[in-house]
């Protein structure tokens, strides 16, 4: 009988301990510290994300092969929808939300959720469909239609343009979002931007959780790099845009590529400077160039190596409104975890 109570003891002291660790790696999660990693989420459901439709291969093979190493500022670095199609109408907007969709994404949402925003979305895998615009080349993930929306639009910006992915919420593939609701949604993170605060920087990261990608991600100038290394192409992109081989000592920036710049933050450099990130893009043979991008993007915007918020709760309510009513603070625990309508 007395081993028989020790057993039992010791049997509900382990699922005790068991239903502890399941809370405490539950708490690990929300805070941040154990999260997917880019290239796990976007595997999934996403397996042909960077390879090329067979009629983008047919119709711009050879643009690409040729016109891009001989002309590349004016003619491979024109999408096919430059001159044939321009949503605007020549209307000035205010703002503009761009993604990039593959075939298997539904990205309707935008306009049925976000009435106020001109829609920019380009269909990256499939030139067929005719509700979207299109790329040159499937190729570097994210960075391919927002280049090419730099481009083409660079004389119809709107004043401020938000470059985000296309996932419209859900966990894992919307972890990136933030503030993080209870269903990571996009049109929540969008419905509550403060526009006031981008027109003030003119360029600020979606993103101010700041792991993974802080305080230091890339080291380029280390000696010896892995071969899948992000430095390796990051070096080759520095170099072809600056000329030198001066690279910062650290390079850190919260993931994952999803931003909002204003016209005159992009009107800083010519239309050029983007066709030739276009340029290397289209000739590059790094497997990840999205990657590269991604701790690219802050520099190219005129923001140090080093570009990581000081603190997240202050970063939250600059970056999106945690007001509400009279001017009262909104409790951040309720702005983070409050479910999108």
């Amino acid at each position: 009988m007395l081993n028989s109570g020790r057993q039992g003891h010791t049997k509900f002291a382990g699922i005790a301990i068991f239903i502890l660790l399941i809370l405490w790696l539950y708490k690990l999660n929300a805070g941040g510290f154990l999260l997917p990693t880019r290239e796990l989420t976007e595997k999934s459901g996403q397996e042909n994300a960077d390879s090329p439709d067979s009629e983008a291969i047919l119709t711009l093979g050879e643009t690409i092969e040729t016109a891009a190493k001989s002309k590349p500022i004016s003619d491979a670095a024109e999408s096919p929808d430059a001159k044939s199609k321009n949503p605007t109408g020549g209307k000035k907007h205010e703002k503009t939300v761009i993604m990039g969709k593959t075939h298997s994404e539904d990205a309707t949402w935008v306009k049925e959720k976000l009435p106020g925003w001109r829609p920019v979305i380009y269909a990256v895998d499939n030139r067929t469909e005719e509700d979207y615009l299109h790329v040159l080349v499937n190729k570097g993930k994210e960075s391919m239609p927002y280049l090419t929306y730099m481009i083409d639009f660079y004389d119809d910006l709107s004043d401020v343009n938000v470059f985000i992915h296309a996932h419209e919420n859900g966990y894992p593939r919307a972890w990136h979002n933030d503030p993080q609701s209870a269903d990571y949604s996009a049109v929540k993170m969008l419905e509550l931007l403060r526009l006031d605060n981008i027109r003030e920087k003119g360029y600020v990261n979606l993103r101010c959780n700041p792991n993974p990608g802080c305080p230091a991600e890339l080291r380029p100038q280390k000696k010896i790099f892995d071969k899948d290394s992000i430095e390796i192409g990051w070096k080759k992109l520095w170099e072809h845009i600056h000329g030198n081989d001066q690279y910062p000592e650290s390079v850190g920036v919260a993931c994952c590529a999803q931003f909002a710049v204003t016209r005159e933050k992009i009107h800083e450099k010519p239309k050029e400077y983007y066709e030739k990130l276009m340029d290397w893009l289209l000739t590059t043979d790094e497997q990840d160039a999205g990657r590269v991008f991604e701790y690219f993007w802050h520099i190219i915007f005129g923001m140090p190596a080093v570009h990581c918020e000081s603190g997240y709760r202050n970063c939250i309510c600059e970056v999106y409104d945690c007001t509400a009513g009279a001017g009262k603070k909104r409790s951040l625990n309720k702005l983070v975890m409050k479910r999108a309508v």
